[in-house]
């Protein structure tokens, strides 16, 4: 594809792939090469119009719903890891996911790191040239402020895999990953492979972009980011790098509903034509799946007795239906057309965390009011919990059984220090850190250090 390149294209990065990474792809191959493309856009120009721009942020979003990363692989590794998901597939790559015995060369591990990567050059190419549109009727700030909330996630979810320690996030002496905040924009200085930031440098940056977002953005629209959904991304935050006051502050000031649409505090909309592979990879080959994925049986026995979730989260001969068959989640069914939704923030786990931070902070009746809305929800009776022990050992199962199958697990676990004990045959803790792609490390050519232990 570089071939087609024009002359006055030379200053598009050909190694980040810019083009893709704004979703505007170069025109069809045989296209003549001094030809400039249509549905191209120079990064040296950038965007002109409030056109271009609300083009470009629809690209930021996009990149969300690759199969590399939401679309799949993202959420689904976190649970496969964790043991809420079975492995019964072919896939020797998603084996070694679930055994927590990465090897460095995993192509879907790199697949994810990559895609990740490529989100991030999106929303710093958005930030950098949406700045040059004086439109009034256009709002430039809480543009911005939508592009640094898509970044600081997904610096949240590359700290989540690949940073941090073995005993979890914000310890001294954290690793942190490649902090990139300037557009990648021709290949030189821009694409040249830059040292791992501390842990303590990427959560600065975490931080900054949502605080920006937090003061920019609405407190509701129609879709995308909004300052709501932005305050319940710092409450996650906070809560995995253990500032539970923090982490209470902000999750207080979130507003939903968890028996509405109003759960859905972020969540991201497929199409038939703009698909995720998550029902294929779930269904059974006979009914146009793959048959890569079962509901784990550790996963439906921590159910308690009556749990309404319990039928979603695992289906089994039991409970099947034409629409829903055994070995399947409810959550990801719609195999025809592919389109599940995926939820990236829910109003349920704004509530759990309220109820977690409450309990480290020793605001006991504020932690079992909270977890008796998610046990209500479930069809369970208020809980017995009454100890400060007792009730962070449930709200952690709570959490489990609420967000199973929307990759949070084991970061839960990760983040509380209990991969170990909830996983014994995990016995090498270096490997609750992700090892970095070999091919990263080929290409740095030294600069990028591997995780330690592999």
């Amino acid at each position: 594809m570089t071939s087609l390149l024009s002359t006055s294209l030379r200053q598009v990065a050909s190694r980040s792939a810019l083009l893709l990474a704004l979703g505007l792809g170069l025109g069809a191959c045989e296209k003549i090469l001094d030809q400039t493309p249509q549905n191209s856009l120079d990064a040296s120009t950038g965007f002109t119009t409030r056109q271009d721009a609300v083009a470009g942020l629809r690209g930021c979003y996009d990149a969300l719903q690759s199969a590399n990363y939401y679309g799949l692989r993202y959420e689904t590794f976190a649970d496969l890891i964790s043991g809420n998901i079975r492995h019964t597939g072919t896939f020797p790559t998603f084996a070694q996911i679930y055994q927590n015995q990465i090897l460095p060369d995993n192509t879907d591990t790199r697949s994810v790191w990559i895609a990740v990567y490529d989100a991030i050059n999106r929303t710093n190419y958005f930030i950098q040239s949406v700045a040059k549109i004086s439109d009034p009727a256009y709002n430039t700030a809480s543009a911005i402020g939508e592009a640094r909330a898509l970044r600081a996630l997904h610096y949240m979810n590359l700290l989540g895999y690949w940073g941090g320690s073995t005993q979890g996030y914000g310890y001294s002496g954290g690793v942190g990953v490649p902090l990139r905040l300037l557009p990648t924009l021709a290949v030189g200085a821009d694409t040249q492979p830059v040292v791992r930031a501390s842990e303590a440098d990427v959560v600065t940056a975490i931080r900054a972009d949502l605080d920006y977002a937090v003061a920019n953005l609405a407190s509701t629209a129609t879709t995308g980011i909004t300052k709501n959904s932005a305050l319940a991304l710092r409450a996650r935050f906070e809560l995995r790098m253990r500032n539970y006051t923090d982490a209470l502050t902000f999750a207080k000031q979130v507003t939903g509903n968890i028996n509405t649409t109003a759960d859905n505090l972020f969540q991201l909309t497929f199409s038939v034509t703009d698909a995720n592979q998550l029902a294929f990879f779930w269904f059974p080959s006979a009914l146009g799946g793959r048959n890569e994925l079962d509901p784990s049986n550790e996963l439906a026995a921590a159910h308690p007795t009556g749990d309404l979730r319990l039928p979603i989260n695992v289906v089994t001969s039991a409970n099947a239906t034409s629409v829903y068959p055994a070995g399947t989640t409810r959550k990801y069914y719609r195999i025809s057309t592919n389109d599940d939704p995926v939820n990236v923030i829910r109003y349920s786990e704004v509530v759990l965390t309220i109820a977690e931070a409450a309990a480290q902070t020793n605001d006991l009746p504020t932690a079992i009011t909270q977890v008796n809305l998610i046990r209500a929800k479930a069809g369970l009776a208020a809980t017995t919990a009454t100890t400060q022990a007792a009730l962070l050992t449930e709200i952690l199962l709570q959490r489990r059984l609420e967000l199973a199958h929307e990759g949070l697990y084991w970061f839960d676990l990760r983040r509380t220090n209990t991969v170990q004990a909830a996983l014994p045959t995990y016995t090498q803790t270096f490997r609750n850190l992700w090892p970095i792609p070999t091919q990263e490390i080929l290409n740095s050519k030294g600069v990028l250090a591997q995780n330690t232990g592999y």
